[in-house]
């Protein structure tokens, strides 16, 4: 409600007010600051490979999620527009439903 009263010229001199952020633990020397950049960011891809592992793992116990409407949705119209123009159509035939193994059973396709 003030910004309106006030006007948004009135919120971007507040703004423009305000210090930039600091840059926790930068360095000034650059060559170091880019080997803490590297090191970070290395770091943050193994994490992010053990976030992959474990939602692999959880897949490969539980299953992939069953299909949700919007999933049965998408798949019936996929199938329409294939009959309707085939050449768009995959190689193989679509027998294989959204959230189905290549068995045709709820569960992971790794097993």
């Amino acid at each position: 409600m003030r910004l309106e009263r006030r006007g948004f010229s009135a919120y971007r001199k507040s703004l423009e007010k305000l210090q930039p952020p600091e840059i926790v633990g930068q360095v000034d020397n650059p060559v170091l600051e880019t080997m803490r950049r590297l090191w970070w960011r290395a770091f943050d891809r193994v994490c992010g490979f053990f976030v992959l592992l474990r939602l692999s793992i959880f897949d490969r116990i539980h299953g992939p999620e069953p299909p949700t409407p919007a999933d049965l949705t998408r798949e019936a119209d996929h199938e329409r527009l294939v009959g309707a123009f085939p050449m768009t159509g995959d190689t193989e035939s679509r027998e294989r439903r959204t959230g189905l193994n290549r068995g045709g059973k709820i569960g992971s396709h790794y097993r």
